[in-house]
């Protein structure tokens, strides 16, 4: 379960500075990030991933409007943050149970929540375990992590890019 690790000179910017991930400006205006989810049960299979995110942010809140599509499955969702500091925002979807808690420190961000999903029409909550890695200023890499009972069902691996 260790995260990806970047090279500190991936992290530094073209003017030698440390890349700070500020989430509510990286997602607001559109992000798409491609990949792929990575099914470890009940049977092994990747599947492809293209989701687009329209952000804005205003008054402290970041609302999201994701477009996601895996092969030929496509489900809209809505996601709203709140910014509690300039490292701590709490978020809520409709599949979420609870609070999502977004931490952020420098250039990486964690995202732990839990998501209720319909799996061969029975309806599970799994946990979900995100870690962004701002990269350069418009592109993160992304690894999730899903479980239920400590076990790993899933992992995604996605590039989010920030479009100008």
């Amino acid at each position: 379960r260790t995260p990806i690790l970047i090279k500190k000179k991936q992290m530094i910017n073209q003017k030698n500075k440390l890349l700070n991930l500020k989430f509510e400006n990286f997602f607001n205006g559109e992000v798409i990030a491609k990949g792929n989810l990575l099914l470890r049960y009940p049977k092994k299979s990747i599947k492809n991933l293209h989701v687009t995110f329209k952000g804005l942010y205003k008054d402290n809140y970041l609302k999201l409007k994701e477009y996601y599509q895996e092969d030929n499955k496509k489900i809209v969702r809505n996601w709203k943050f709140k910014k509690l500091s300039n490292n701590l925002f709490h978020g809520a979807e409709k599949n979420v149970k609870g609070n999502i808690i977004v931490n952020i420190e420098k250039n990486r961000l964690q995202m732990k929540y839990y998501f209720r999903l319909i799996v061969w029409n029975f309806k599970i909550t799994v946990l979900i375990k995100d870690y962004m890695y701002l990269i350069n200023e418009t592109e993160i890499v992304n690894t999730t992590y899903v479980s239920k009972y400590g076990i790993k069902l899933a992992e995604v691996i996605l590039l989010y890019k920030k479009k100008s």
